[in-house]
């Protein structure tokens, strides 16, 4: 059985289409990510999946149980943190995490006072003396307090210091040791690159791409420069690098200094293509391990500003 899934999920307003026939199957065990500028669809999919949104067409479960008939069952599977999580500024922190814990049948004030103690949240505040980066520590530590076997995340470091960024992945990754599902949507590639095991690209309200990040692990991305006296009148790149199985993906743009700037996504073990690669009219050439960010600008290079 599928943690989360979705068959053909639309949902539209009027003529404007915010989802458009989405499909999801999630393991048991599996960080997932949604990845997408503002207005790609993520928050319209997740709002969906959890019967805030009713959907124009298509289906959706959440462990087993359908969003729309079984709605109560599905959200008891589920615990929560949206990206503009508000919380009641005359509490104080620690009666919150109390107040939440008590609410969800998987809650557990002692999980989230330990989340808190880990981020180093001073719990004693009232919400209204918190600075934005305490008031999301305080939403992280009521969500990933509570045990539910679906952990929904919309951007969960935004306004975190890096430190602090570092210890909501560790903790991620210690609730898919568990055996349960996250998923999670990001804008910050290196938080999708340290816990997602898939990841899908959204645009327009389309699922463009599915990435499995094991697969990245031997890709790499180089980056060089073509000089433009190596072309002759009508020549391209083409002319010059040589098509490979093992070249998945070519980018090509001029520089300021009249040079053809390249980047190349090469798959498989390194000695597979670096005698080919020495072999090309390349200077100032560099190689680094591919990531998602590679694979989202395929998508989304202008959202970059490249």
């Amino acid at each position: 059985m599928w943690s989360v899934e979705t068959c053909e999920l639309s949902k539209s307003y009027g003529r404007v289409s915010s989802l458009v026939e989405c499909n999801l199957q999630i393991a048991p065990g599996c960080v997932f990510g949604l990845l997408g500028p503002n207005g790609a669809g993520k928050s319209t999919l997740i709002r969906t999946l959890l019967g805030f949104l009713e959907p124009t067409s298509g289906s959706a479960s959440i462990a087993g149980y359908d969003v729309r008939r079984q709605s109560l069952q599905a959200r008891r599977q589920v615990a929560y943190l949206p990206g503009d999580a508000r919380l009641m500024r005359s509490m104080r922190g620690d009666d919150l995490l109390k107040f939440f814990s008590g609410l969800h049948p998987c809650g557990s004030l002692q999980q989230a006072l330990s989340v808190a103690e880990r981020l180093q949240l001073n719990c004693s505040r009232r919400v209204m003396f918190m600075s934005t980066g305490m008031r999301q520590k305080l939403a992280i530590s009521i969500v990933l307090g509570c045990g539910a076997p679906v952990v929904v995340l919309d951007e969960p470091t935004a306004n975190l210091d890096p430190n602090v960024r570092s210890e909501v992945v560790k903790l991620i990754n210690e609730v898919r040791a568990q055996g349960r599902t996250v998923l999670l949507s990001s804008h910050i590639f290196s938080d999708i690159d340290e816990t997602c095991d898939r990841v899908v690209i959204m645009r327009d309200g389309r699922i463009v791409a599915e990435q499995a990040m094991q697969e990245l692990q031997q890709a790499h991305i180089v980056t060089a420069h073509l000089d433009a006296d190596t072309f002759s009148k009508g020549q391209t790149w083409r002319d010059h690098i040589d098509a490979q199985a093992f070249v998945s993906d070519v980018q090509t743009k001029l520089s300021a200094d009249g040079s053809r700037q390249l980047e190349l996504q090469l798959n498989g073990p390194p000695q597979q293509w670096l005698a080919w690669l020495e072999r090309q009219p390349l200077r100032d050439m560099s190689i680094t391990r591919s990531g998602i960010r590679s694979v989202y600008q395929r998508f989304h290079r202008s959202v970059l500003g490249e």
